[in-house]
């Protein structure tokens, strides 16, 4: 997983990321809201206890329910399938600051691979 808290982690980032990674996270530098954003990218090793450790939450539980279970309804405000990689993004209070979740998409899949893929978007 790496974690990118602020436009120098950002820049620095940069070259060792892959294709749609960077790409997102020069939008969010051009952008001027590197100081705003958290930029989480998660990889396939990386376990939900991994990223309850660095952001505080997990994106499978919303209020004590959990992905898979009747009435669960996911937090994020928007979620992009960039074909390979899923965007998801929790806006978090009235200043704009915003975490965005960076999966890369893979076999076999995590359970936060499938909740990406139940609830991804096809078509316009």
């Amino acid at each position: 997983m790496l974690s990118l808290i602020d436009p120098a982690a950002m820049h620095a980032a940069l070259p060792t990321l892959a294709p749609l990674p960077r790409h997102r996270v020069e939008d969010i530098l051009n952008s001027h809201l590197a100081d705003m954003t958290h930029v989480l990218i998660i990889e396939p090793d990386d376990t939900e206890e991994d990223i309850i450790a660095d952001i505080g939450f997990s994106p499978l539980e919303v209020e004590g329910i959990r992905y898979g279970e009747p009435g669960f309804r996911p937090a994020w405000d928007i979620l992009h399938d960039h074909g390979g990689w899923f965007e998801l993004v929790f806006c978090v209070g009235n200043d704009g600051f915003a975490y965005v979740l960076l999966v890369e998409d893979h076999e076999p899949p995590t359970q936060l691979v499938r909740m990406c893929r139940t609830y991804r978007r096809v078509g316009p």
